[in-house]
Formats: C-alpha cells, structure tokens, sequence
C-alpha cells in the first residue's frame, strides 16, 4: 500500500527550487553553498519519493543507520581526496577565507556523498528496475579472490605512484581488493551477488553512480565554489566541468563505495543501510570505546585531510571587494557608497559606456583608471583565478583577460616558472585553463 508523501520530501523539493532561484540572483547562504543546498534537497526529495512508493526509507525507517552514513561517507570520500594528492586531478576555486566556514563546508558536501549514491540505488530498485535480470551463476574460488586482491592493490598503488598514465584505476581498487573480504566474512557481497546468479545491485549501482555524476557534475557547474579538473589527455571535450570520458568513472565509483561500505559493516556484525541488513545481530552491540576510537579515527583523519586540501587543492579563495588591492584603499571605502559592494558590482554595473562615466566622475577618477579595476576584476574572476594568481600573472606582464587569452599556455608556463615568487607556481593544466577560459570569455566580450 502506497503511502504519503512525506514532509521532509516537500522541503525538499521547495528548498532546491528556492536555491536555484537564490543562486542567480546571487543572494547569500544559497549563492556560496549551492552545491551542498542541492544535494541535501535531493536526498531528502528522493528518500520522501522511495517511502511513498514502498512505505520504507532511509530516513524515516532507519534514521539511525542515516544518520551514520554521513560521518562514513566524509571518510570515505577523504580517501579519495587524500589520493587526489598524488593524482592532482581536480583542484577547487572560491573558497570561503573563513576555515570554519569551509570547513564545514567540506563536511558537509562530503557528507551527501553515499545518502546520494544509496537513496538513488534504492529509488531505481523501489521503481522495479532490473528485477528480473539474471545471470549464469559464477563460483569463484579461493584462488580467485586472492587474484582480486592482488589485483585491487594493483590498481591503488599504480594510480598513486604513476597517476599520469594510471589515475583511472582509483576508482576501482577497492571493489577488487575489499569485495572478497566481505564474501569471506558474511558481509554483503556483489561477489556472492554474482555467484548466485543476480546481478541486480551492481547494475543498480552502475545506473544510480551514472546519474549522481551527472548531478554533481550539473550543480557543481552552477555553484561559485567549485571543483576544476586537471586530469591528463581528455582535456579537449567536456561536459559541464568534466572531460566527456570522465562520466565512466562514476558508475565504478558507485560500485566502489558500496564495496567501501559493506567492508565497515564487517566491523558492526554485519549491519548496514539496507533494509536486509539494517537489523542483522542488534543484540550484538558496539562496544562504546570502540565507538570513542572510530570516533576519534574519523575526526582526526578529517582534520588531516582537511588541511591537507587547503594547502594542496585549494587553489583560490572567493575573490572580496576588500581583497581588491588593485583598487586604492580609500576607493574601496567609497565604493559601497555608490552601490558596489563586490566586484561582481563592479563587473555588472560598468558594462555600458554610459555607466563607466557616471562611476568615474562619481568617483572623481579618470575614466581609464576605473577600466583598469574593471580589467582585473575580470581577470580576478576569470574560472577562479583569485587574487594570488592574479598577482603571479601580473608579474609576467598580463594585466587583462584580453593579454591572457593572447599567451600559449605552455609559454606562459615557462614565463611563470623563471618569475620570482612566494607560492607554488600553478600547473601546466591550470594554465592551460586559464588561458581557454579567457579566449572565451574575450569571444564573449568582443560579441
């Protein structure tokens, strides 16, 4: 019997509209955090749809095993960002100034990695999809899992140690090398899936991490703080922030982060998030300094990462009208005064002629002056570039986007690395970004 829709489903579903709305009109909480305001509406949306088709849901029916999720999926995830270390393949542009901020940012947008990836699998299974596959069934021996293994490793160290030719494998090292361990120990298995002959899970899983990426890819676009790809050769053609090929490590990553998670669940007697699961051996309770430990392990693991990604991956932070240095010290007093109070004002407000002329004299300022600040701003903003790289760029002479969009990235490259400078010069990739970035944007400009 099909039941009502839930409350917290209508939230949803207002909040996600209300941030997209919030989002172009630039108005604060919704404009910094989109990203995590789309996600949070979607899992909510989602769990209301799968409890008014089977009358069963994550939140309302094992809010405890949802509410746990969240602090393994911020671990989980921060593995894949710790190895991203090595991999250099995404960096993130505008960030909050504020470490608390971001913090909490990161935790919170990490948060929703596994409540998306699960709620999606167990809509698509609510919704009846593939219920009737079936397979030839598959024994695989003892010898077999230990090829797996063997073969998991492989692919961890391989995308670590040579990332430039390897980096896809990250997202399947850990399907191989923990997958025959949950078989071996009664975990839920894919493996023993496969072996029984039902497929089921795994193309349920494939699908769901086919549609998550294309969501995280489509609201990541759209959000000012944001992840930039880096990764080698399939640069050329993308989608949304992704290279086109990019969007078949999302399925396997699915796979992998239930893999991921059925291994914890070894170390709760089996427990996990589905409703198979979710009341397996209750009376057999977690220790409460088991707790304090895992506790304690996440947190600190977090704290290092955390770090770690603000000296490593972070590569600017949210451009502000008081990080203008470009603009004298008593201007930027004045500015406010006139109606701007960002540099997305001063883009937005300059952009005829007429208007250029009464900020000038307003201002009591030559009108080439006020270009000049208008110039950087651009650039300034330019796919993130913030303020230090703007600062590097200027020491090689580009001033504008128009002189950026002139360069070849690997010149440029050059130019940067023999210029004296406090910080570690950008990329190759990030350059190269950089510089495409503005030959459309003068593309724009010139139209």
């Amino acid at each position: 019997m099909k039941k009502t829709f839930p409350i917290h489903g209508i939230f949803g579903i207002v909040l996600l509209l209300l941030s997209e709305i919030f989002l172009f009109q630039k108005v604060d909480p919704f404009y910094s955090w989109f990203y995590s305001f789309a996600w949070w509406s979607y899992i909510l949306t989602v769990d209301a749809v799968i409890y008014r088709l089977k009358g069963n849901s994550l939140i309302l029916n094992r809010t405890k095993e949802f509410f746990l999720m969240i602090p393994w999926s911020i671990f989980i995830w921060l593995i894949f960002e710790a190895a991203n270390l090595s991999l250099r393949d995404w960096y993130y542009i505008n960030l909050p100034h504020s470490v608390v901020e971001r913090w909490c940012g990161y935790a919170i947008a990490y948060g929703t990695v596994l409540p998306g990836l699960f709620e999606t699998t167990e809509l698509l299974e609510s919704l009846g999809l593939f219920k009737k596959s079936k397979i030839k069934k598959t024994e695989i021996s003892g010898g077999g899992h230990s090829v797996l293994i063997l073969l998991g490793a492989l692919c961890l160290l391989s995308s670590l140690l040579v990332p430039e030719y390897f980096f896809p494998f990250i997202w399947l090292g850990f399907i191989f090398l923990l997958e025959p361990f949950s078989y071996r120990f009664g975990a839920k298995s894919l493996l023993r899936d496969l072996e029984e002959g039902n497929p089921r899970k795994l193309y349920l899983l494939l699908v769901a991490g086919l549609i998550c990426g294309f969501l995280w890819e489509f609201w990541n676009f759209w959000a000012l703080s944001k992840w930039v790809y880096t990764v080698p050769f399939f640069w050329k053609g993308k989608g949304f922030e992704i290279p086109f090929l990019g969007f078949l490590g999302f399925p396997p990553f699915a796979v992998q982060a239930y893999a991921m998670y059925n291994f914890i669940s070894l170390f709760r007697s089996g427990r996990g998030w589905e409703e198979s699961t979710c009341r397996l051996n209750r009376e057999q309770k977690t220790r409460p300094l088991t707790i304090i430990l895992t506790a304690i392990l996440i947190a600190s693991f977090a704290v290092l990462i955390f770090r770690a990604i603000d000296s490593y991956t972070v590569d600017s932070y949210y451009p502000r009208l008081q990080d203008a240095y470009w603009i004298e010290p008593q201007y930027r007093r004045e500015l406010p005064k006139v109606g701007i109070t960002s540099l997305d004002d001063l883009i937005s407000k300059t952009k005829e002629k007429d208007e250029r002329d009464e900020l000038a004299l307003r201002l009591l300022i030559p009108k080439e002056v006020l270009i000049q600040w208008v110039e950087k701003a651009r650039l300034v903003q330019l796919k993130g570039l913030g303020v230090e790289n703007l600062r590097l760029l200027e020491s090689v002479g580009i001033e504008s986007t128009f002189a950026l969009a002139k360069e070849d990235p690997q010149s440029l490259y050059d130019k940067i690395e023999q210029a004296p400078q406090e910080r570690v010069p950008p990329r190759k990739a990030m350059i190269r970004i950089w510089v495409g970035e503005a030959r459309e944007e003068v593309k724009k400009l010139e139209w």
